[in-house]
């Protein structure tokens, strides 16, 4: 199963399992996606891993309100390798911007075949103006060990967001498989306009 909740990171487990862990309320998002924030109050954010992970400055006037636990640290130095982000890739078609991040997450043994696991967050942002829906999807993922699948379906986590001048983004994550530690994988969304006309942007 490809799919995944929306708002949470996912990493497998220790080499010795093939188990698939979920971090519920975190995501990935592009750095020029990132809106500053300044509180206000001591207390802004409401999850309950905040006061686990961050704690208030101790430095009242520094530009930073919160700073990093032990806790977060830790955390951090124990999953870099699946933290880190490998590519950024961005393209727009017909005011539609769409931005792929995949993050490779390690290998499993299945039945003695190696199995190579990605995730990848994508988030779509609609810069046109108009509103448009996003209809059908169109994957073809191909590994260097030789095997091509194609993918094609309704929307997508089964969904089919409607991005309005409004709100004009949505992000979603996802997983792929692999026999080989490389591949490509590349696609297209059908978008529908609100006249009904339909037009198919890529995904880099």
């Amino acid at each position: 199963n490809r799919s995944s909740d929306l708002e949470a990171v996912t990493f497998l487990a220790n080499q010795h399992e093939s188990t698939l862990y979920s971090l519920p309320g975190f995501d990935y998002v592009n750095h020029e996606d990132v809106v500053p924030f300044c509180p206000s109050e001591n207390e802004t954010l409401h999850h309950d891993l905040f006061g686990k992970f961050l704690e208030a400055n101790p430095n009242k006037s520094a530009d930073v309100p919160f700073v990093a636990r032990e806790a977060l640290l830790s955390w951090q130095s124990k999953n870099q390798q699946w933290l880190r982000v490998t590519n950024v890739h961005r393209q727009t078609t017909s005011g539609i911007r769409i931005t792929v991040m995949p993050f490779y997450m390690g290998c499993r043994q299945n039945q003695q075949v190696n199995m190579h696991w990605w995730r990848y967050s994508i988030r779509i942002e609609n810069t046109s103006g108009e509103q448009a829906q996003l209809r059908e999807r169109h994957w073809s993922i191909y590994s260097l060990s030789g095997t091509m699948e194609t993918v094609r379906g309704r929307g997508v986590i089964g969904q089919e967001p409607i991005l309005t001048p409004r709100s004009p983004a949505f992000q979603y994550s996802s997983h792929v498989s692999l026999q080989s530690s490389s591949g490509h994988m590349w696609g297209t969304y059908r978008m529908e306009r609100q006249d009904g006309s339909t037009f198919d942007c890529r995904i880099p």
